[in-house]
C-alpha cells in the first residue's frame, strides 16, 4: 500500500489535475467529487494523506532553505515508513509507520529550532527556550508512543516470516 504501482500514480495525477481546475471552476469541483466517490479507497487514502504533506512542510522548515536537506528528509521519511511498515502491511501498520515517520520529522525539526536557539542564547528569553524544550519533550514522548504502538501491533501479528521445514526442505512463509 505505501508503494503506488504506475496506474495508481496515473490517477492520482488526473486527479490533482481535476483539483486544480476545480479551483475556480464549479463543473470541475463536481467533475472532482463524482471521481472520488468512484475510487478504489487506497487511491482516495492516497490523495487525502495529509502526513505526507506536512512532512513536506516541516521538512521545508528544518531545510531552511537548502534543498538537499528538504529533498533528503522526505525520502528518508517516505524510506522508514516503507521500512517499518515491512512486508504486506495491514491498513494498522501502514497508518503507524506512516505517523511514526512524520513524527521523526517533526522531532528532528524541533531539535534543529532548539539547537538554533540555544545558538543565538542571545536572541531568546529562557522562558521562550524553557517553552520550546517542553514541546520537544512533547514530540519526542508522542513519537516515542507511536513506535510502541508499532511494535505492539507488529507483535500481535505474529512474526513476518515463519520457516517451515516439509519433507526436509526449508520453506518460508511471509504473512
Amino acid at each position: 500500500m505505501l508503494e503506488l504501482p504506475e496506474a495508481t500514480r496515473e490517477r492520482i495525477h488526473e486527479l490533482q489535475e481535476l483539483s486544480d481546475k476545480a479551483e475556480d471552476d464549479d463543473g470541475a469541483r463536481q467533475e472532482l467529487r463524482r471521481r472520488l466517490a468512484q475510487e478504489e479507497p487506497g487511491v482516495v487514502a492516497r490523495c487525502s494523506d495529509s502526513a505526507r504533506f506536512y512532512r513536506h512542510m516541516l521538512a521545508q522548515s528544518m531545510a531552511a532553505g537548502d534543498p538537499l536537506v528538504e529533498d533528503a528528509t522526505v525520502e528518508r521519511s517516505e524510506r522508514m515508513a516503507l521500512e517499518l511498515a515491512g512486508e504486506n502491511p495491514t491498513p494498522l501498520e501502514v497508518l503507524l509507520s506512516e505517523r511514526v515517520a512524520s513524527l521523526w520529522v517533526l522531532v528532528e525539526l524541533q531539535e534543529a529550532l532548539l539547537a538554533a536557539w540555544y545558538y543565538k542564547a542571545d536572541a531568546a528569553s529562557p522562558a521562550f527556550v524553557l517553552q520550546m524544550s517542553r514541546l520537544q519533550e512533547s514530540c519526542n514522548r508522542r513519537y516515542l508512543g507511536a513506535i510502541k504502538t508499532l511494535a505492539q501491533v507488529q507483535k500481535l501479528q505474529g512474526p513476518s516470516r515463519v520457516q517451515v521445514n516439509i519433507g526436509g526442505n526449508q520453506v518460508n512463509v511471509s504473512r
